[in-house]
């Protein structure tokens, strides 16, 4: 994902900043055909924070971001996401499983895979939407997020 394509999602946002992020991963050994294998437990840039204004922000700047979580083969990512979102079965987003984090507080990220990859996307945003009267967190979890994960997994192939 780059600055164009949140930019497709939220047109309006001013002064988009990017940072990248180190994310320590699993150990390679749940996924490699040879167990003893390990090149490292971290990546240099495997999560991307946004951060922008947007109209109506009262408090301060929206703020989103994107971590890979995991790369591999198909099968071992099913079997991977299995074991860190049980129960997950909304196919959804363009992803193979999607499941919500911190589904009550508005703010929740969403974990998803698709093919060979899983990754996470989650968020905040002090703005008012339209035809609301304060922030409206709950429409970041349910209405944007859900843009950025269609955003990433249609690039997935």
């Amino acid at each position: 994902m780059d600055e164009e394509d949140v930019k497709a999602v939220l047109p309006d946002a001013e002064d988009l900043r990017q940072e990248r992020r180190r994310v320590y991963v699993p150990s390679t050994k749940d996924f490699a055909a040879d167990s003893s294998w390990k090149e490292s437990n971290s990546s240099d840039s495997g999560q991307c924070d946004y951060a922008m204004r947007l109209p109506g922000e009262r408090y301060r700047p929206t703020h989103f971001w994107i971590r890979v979580d995991a790369v591999a083969d198909p099968k071992l990512i099913a079997g991977y996401y299995r074991e860190v979102a049980p129960g997950a079965s909304m196919k959804m987003y363009g992803a193979d499983l999607c499941v919500i984090n911190g589904l009550l507080d508005g703010n929740g990220s969403w974990t998803c895979r698709k093919g060979p990859l899983m990754f996470t996307v989650g968020g905040h945003t002090t703005t008012t939407f339209e035809g609301q009267y304060d922030a409206a967190p709950f429409i970041w979890r349910d209405k944007v997020a859900p843009e950025f994960i269609r955003t990433v997994t249609a690039k997935v192939t």
